[in-house]
């Protein structure tokens, strides 16, 4: 059987089944596992983002951000696969965007990250662009 995800580990069969397709409970489990920040996940050691702050005002912020967010990804959403983040630019409203590439079931799959850089919240969604 397969690595559950972070939220599998967390909820009955019945909660994951329904009209929720495959897509929409990796998105659930992306925002979940990315608006954890470290050290309130404290039951799961190194759990959550925040490692990224230490690096406020300097060169190596979106660096380390970006490889905080894809070590997240790939260690508790085991249903992606060959995993790649990008920033792709910000906007006025102060959020960062991203784009996550991968395999989902053995199809390509396209999300955009969605991250706010004043409170760390994070939106995870289809990516409209790559339809």
């Amino acid at each position: 059987m397969a690595r559950p995800s972070f939220l599998d580990k967390f909820t009955a069969p019945w909660q994951r089944q329904g009209d929720n397709g495959e897509l929409v409970q990796v998105r659930q489990n992306l925002e979940a596992v990315l608006n954890t920040k470290e050290g309130y996940g404290y039951f799961v050691e190194g759990f959550g983002l925040g490692r990224y702050s230490e690096r406020f005002g300097t060169q190596l912020l979106m660096k380390t951000l970006t490889e905080e967010m894809l070590h997240s990804v790939t260690k508790h959403e085991p249903r992606l696969r060959e995993v790649e983040l990008e920033l792709r630019g910000r906007d006025s409203g102060l959020w960062l965007h991203f784009v996550l590439t991968g395999t989902l079931l053995d199809a390509p799959c396209t999300l955009r990250i969605l991250f706010h850089t004043v409170s760390g919240q994070v939106r995870v969604e289809e990516d409209e662009e790559e339809g």
